[in-house]
């Protein structure tokens, strides 16, 4: 495992620049009627689906269920939850239309 020692003004530097960047993600998806705050993790989407983490894993293997991966983390938009849910989802798996 590779380590890297930062200082800590440096590390505090880069959280206010974080944090000033995601305000102005904020302000922008507001102007849009969107809300920036639409993300949910994968223990959450396993739960809404009601779906195992192998299950919702086969569903992003197979790009059915767009997601972001954040520092070795997966998150979903809940639109494409919400639109997953609605294009064909059965408690057996999902319906493709080929």
């Amino acid at each position: 495992m590779e380590m890297t020692i930062i200082e800590g003004k440096v590390l505090t530097d880069l959280f206010k620049r974080i944090s000033s960047l995601q305000t102005k993600l904020d302000i922008l998806y507001e102007k849009n009627g969107q809300n920036s705050k639409e993300w949910i993790n994968n223990e959450e989407a396993c739960m809404r689906l009601n779906l195992s983490k192998i299950s919702i894993m086969n569903l992003r293997k197979r790009n059915l269920l767009p997601f972001t991966k954040l520092g070795g983390k997966i998150f979903y938009k809940l639109v494409d939850i919400e639109a997953l849910l609605s294009s064909g989802y059965k408690s057996g798996g999902i319906k493709q239309n080929n």
